[in-house]
């Protein structure tokens, strides 16, 4: 009995400092919009670092909602790496509110106020109230668990991606009203209605403060944008390559000049060209994850490319079609049936888009090799890039043809780099008779950083046994990357930001 009370004692204090806890944090952040209002006076770096902060929050809450709806779905997944389940989690809760804040912006004004505060009070009380699961359960920074046992080699080349990103920053667009922020971030003007009715929900605190609401934004775009497109990037290069290559992968990206100079130039693509890598790090996870009822998830992915472009609806098609034929043909008939029934929901929502916005699809044009002139630019803007043309050779190799002795004892996957190449296939078909978009910008950036990696893992599996020169070749891989990254060009443009 003295035990069992004992026990009992225990646990209602962990409760109490789990609820104590919790409710401070959380109200600490969701706050941040009325401290920003009230110092309006501070200097542009301090409200971008507060607003940085609150964007944070609120991308915490899209991964508890994810985890949320796995629980009450029972939806239990394999991962390849931990970032994939952050990666799912984050854009499976960030689909849900979309959907939700899409309800709440119909209502009249003042209610949109009312109920953007009542949502994330609920959420908080929700996420706050203690239950034993709750207290043992993963937080959001338990999943980086990957990261616990870099060498100092990977640590110091996450902080230069830290860095780089902070430094690579674009420029803030002029304040102006809603409809020209719209402009300015989607010039072309294919991004869904649903998409801006989220943004406008989201940051409702900072409706009535124009700087504040252009800041709010750009930071999305940036930070939610590139952030995750960073972030799918390297789960995406865990299904091929070692950790510290996955990490040098995604270092040759930031840090190369396109990276910057396309934000600079093309705001948009910061989510529109990135969906390539989305859409294909997605089939790469469904055909992993052992669970039919990934196929909710696969859903949504379509419905998120349709309000981006509506011409990415189309891949749809190609997506359930290529599971069904050949990545998921060890699976039974129920299988199939039972990961189509759960995609419904977002393949329907894909469809009625695509449906009440055939006036923004593009029409067939004459065959257009302009990516080949944009794969020529990258590559002469990042030497780096110079070796997917060799990883590009090796991957054939692999895949399709007999491979040569030296590659014999080559590991890396042949089913996922059949996805990869079959899928970028398909979007360079698309953009020779249609629109452009996935083999554009960033959609073809990290394929050139992706098939780069491909020769230095078939040099540094030949090397396992001699760590003092595999060190050495890493090391040399990331001045490379370095000197050539323009970092003071970036710097500069930084401070011509917050100082303007």
């Amino acid at each position: 009995m003295d035990n069992t009370l004992a026990n009992s004692s225990n646990i209602f204090k962990l409760k109490w400092k789990f609820f104590t806890f919790r409710l401070v944090s959380y109200f600490s952040f969701l706050l941040i919009p009325v401290y920003v209002q009230k110092g309006l006076e501070l200097r542009p770096i301090a409200l971008a670092g507060l607003m940085t902060l609150y964007i944070l929050f609120i991308v915490s809450q899209w991964f508890l909602l994810g985890k949320e709806i796995d629980h009450r779905l029972k939806i239990y997944f394999r991962v390849n790496s931990s970032i994939d389940r952050i990666v799912y989690r984050l854009l499976l809760g960030m689909f849900f509110f979309i959907l939700l804040f899409n309800l709440i912006n119909f209502l009249e004004a003042r209610w949109v106020y009312n109920s953007y505060w009542i949502t994330w009070i609920v959420l908080g009380i929700f996420y706050s109230w203690p239950t034993r699961g709750k207290i043992i359960q993963e937080s959001v920074s338990s999943n980086f668990g990957e990261f616990k046992f870099l060498d100092r080699f990977e640590k110091t080349l996450v902080a230069l991606i830290l860095l780089m990103f902070v430094f690579s920053i674009p420029e803030l667009p002029p304040q102006v009203n809603v409809d020209m922020l719209k402009l300015y971030f989607d010039p072309l003007e294919k991004i869904g209605n649903p998409l801006w009715n989220f943004l406008i929900v989201n940051y409702y605190p900072f409706k009535a403060y124009p700087g504040l609401f252009r800041l709010a934004w750009s930071l999305h775009f940036y930070i939610v944008g590139l952030g995750l497109f960073l972030l799918v990037f390297y789960a995406f290069l865990r299904f091929f390559v070692s950790r510290r290559l996955s990490l040098l992968g995604v270092f040759a990206l930031i840090s190369s000049w396109s990276f910057s100079k396309t934000l600079t130039a093309n705001v948009e693509f910061s989510m529109l060209t990135t969906y390539s890598l989305i859409w294909i790090w997605t089939l790469l996870w469904v055909t992993k994850s052992s669970t039919y009822r990934a196929g909710l998830f696969l859903g949504l992915v379509s419905y998120w490319g349709a309000l981006l472009n509506p011409s990415y609806s189309i891949l749809v098609f190609f997506q359930i079609g290529l599971l069904y034929t050949f990545f998921l043909k060890d699976r039974t008939a129920w299988y199939k049936r039972q990961l189509l029934r759960y995609a419904l929901f977002g393949i329907v929502l894909t469809l009625l888009h695509l449906f009440t916005h055939l006036d923004l699809l593009d029409d067939f044009h004459t065959i257009d090799w302009s990516f080949a002139i944009q794969i020529a630019k990258e590559i002469d803007r990042k030497g780096f890039f110079i070796l997917a043309i060799f990883g590009f050779i090796v991957a054939l190799m692999k895949t399709y043809f007999s491979k040569p002795q030296f590659m014999k004892d080559f590991q890396i996957e042949k089913q996922s780099l059949n996805i990869v190449l079959l899928s970028y296939f398909i979007f360079i078909a698309q953009s020779l008779f249609w629109d452009d978009s996935l083999v554009s910008g960033f959609g073809t950036m990290w394929m050139l950083a992706f098939l780069s990696l491909i020769p230095l893992e078939l040099i540094f599996q030949s090397l396992s046994r001699v760590r003092s020169r595999r060190n050495m070749i890493y090391v040399m891989y990331i001045l490379i990357c370095l000197l050539d990254s323009h970092f003071e060009g970036r710097v500069k443009l930084f401070v011509k930001i917050f100082n303007s």
